[in-house]
């Protein structure tokens, strides 16, 4: 299971001060006045715990510029974390990284490449808050580009940074299957989604491999909704035999599912269990607790910084696939 990354937060715990103070004082700020036995401490926690303080890498007297293009964002989409990720390791890279939505609006994106050409940036990151495959950059400016959650089908000589999607779908299901699961249900995304369609040949590989025969009435689209979620599930429970074991493409498609399994009297997992997909912070506060494959955000936004910076070897890859970690709980 990949490391979980030491926060601020983390180290203001440990401690016992103010994610501010810690954020102060790991950055050389004078903007909180602490004393020298709290910045002390605070300093060896970081080091205790492992945390990446940020490295003096100098460009003058300014911070060169990173530019982060989005097609459309807003701050209750998972996808936040790897904006939040890259501007944190560009910062300890001494870069400045600064983003710019087009909200899916063409000529907007082209007078944004027009200002990032203009600007002396050093890098381009082009993201999509949807994993895509997308058509070549036209009107890019010609800096060291990366691009995040999407690529390019045809051949590019453009990086790019993706969940493994496949493997998350399959681990997701070999672990049901391993803890004797074998009446396997799953509930997609939309259909044209790419995230859905490889956490489904995922889920359907797991079965090939462990001899499982895939029955097509097992597999409902619960177009990432509850509410269409709750619905397809109640059909699944109507099946005979009735699955054992339910995998939801996402978290919140989870929610409806446990809805309707509370609607037909049964409980998690002693007479279904439930698996879902992203880990995001409900699968922990769900009852039961919703075991959740991770959807890496964090790792991917950090990787792609990485790239424009050239401090990873991974950089001649064109295509870099950051693996799902299973977490389990109580569902299953």
């Amino acid at each position: 299971m990949r490391k979980k990354k030491v926060t601020m937060g983390d180290i203001a715990t440990a401690v016992g001060v103010s994610q501010p103070t810690v954020s102060a004082i790991l950055n050389g700020s004078d903007s909180i006045k602490v004393s020298d036995a709290t910045r002390i401490k605070v300093l060896n926690k970081a080091k205790e715990l492992g945390y990446a303080l940020k490295q003096t890498i100098r460009h003058g007297n300014t911070h060169p510029r990173i530019a982060l293009v989005v097609n459309s964002l807003n701050m209750h989409d998972p996808f936040i974390n790897a904006i939040s990720a890259a501007k944190t390791r560009s910062w300890e890279l001494d870069y400045l990284l600064v983003v710019f939505d087009f909200e899916e609006d063409e000529e907007m994106k082209q007078a944004i490449y027009s200002e990032i050409e203009e600007g002396n940036y050093q890098g381009l990151i082009f993201a999509s808050n949807t994993p895509k495959s997308i058509s070549p950059l036209e009107g890019a400016p010609a800096i060291p580009t990366v691009m995040l959650n999407c690529f390019c089908e045809t051949p590019s000589v453009i990086p790019a940074v993706v969940a493994a999607d496949f493997l998350g779908g399959y681990r997701a299901t070999n672990y049901l299957i391993s803890q004797n699961y074998h009446y396997i249900a799953m509930i997609t995304g939309e259909s044209w989604s790419e995230s859905s369609i490889q956490r489904q040949k995922g889920y359907q590989q797991a079965l090939v491999n462990a001899d499982i025969p895939s029955h097509p009435d097992w597999i409902v689209e619960g177009n990432w909704s509850v509410k269409q979620s709750y619905l397809e599930t109640l059909k699944l429970l109507e099946l005979t035999p009735r699955p054992d074991a339910i995998f939801c493409a996402s978290d919140l498609m989870a929610v409806g599912c446990y809805q309707a399994i509370a609607k037909k009297g049964l409980t998690i997992p002693n007479d279904i269990a439930v698996m879902g997909y992203d880990n995001q912070l409900l699968a922990s506060e769900l009852t039961p607790s919703l075991s959740s494959i991770d959807l890496p955000y964090d790792e991917m936004g950090r990787k792609a910084v990485e790239l424009i910076c050239k401090v990873t070897i991974e950089e001649a890859l064109k295509l870099i696939k950051i693996e799902c970690e299973l977490y389990f709980r109580e569902s299953n």
